[in-house]
């Protein structure tokens, strides 16, 4: 077996002499059982986030359904409303007690300003 001789700066960065910066015991344990913390809270936040992206999508998927529901419902009540407003005549008005007015009753402002009157307006 071969010896490698090496010099002893051989093996330093040659940026300068460096620093060399012992840990004690207690810092080492205190810097595990911090990574080990942060390790612990990123996965229950992780965990969290999961849980809650589930949750609103399903939230959203029965908000959507509900909403295509009621969109079909106000469909259907549009067409009601049309077919009953088609099937109204002068004379189906005059069955339930409509009658046209001889003198129609408008609104109008006057001249002064914040006053309203009743004005009748004959044809």
């Amino acid at each position: 077996m071969r010896k490698i001789n090496t010099h002893e700066n051989q093996l330093t960065l040659p940026f300068g002499e460096g620093r060399a910066i012992a840990l004690s015991y207690e810092s080492r344990t205190r810097f595990f059982w911090s990574l080990i913390s942060l390790s612990a809270f990123s996965l229950i936040a992780y965990i969290y986030a999961i849980n809650a992206t589930a949750h609103h999508i399903a939230v959203r998927e029965n908000l959507e359904e509900k909403v295509s529901n009621i969109e079909s419902e106000l469909g259907s009540l549009e067409f009601a409303y049309i077919g009953l407003k088609n099937s109204v005549s002068i004379d189906t008005a005059r069955e339930l007690g409509f009658k046209e007015v001889s003198k129609p009753l408008y609104v109008s402002r006057q001249a002064q300003a914040g006053s309203l009157t009743l004005n009748t307006v004959t044809r």
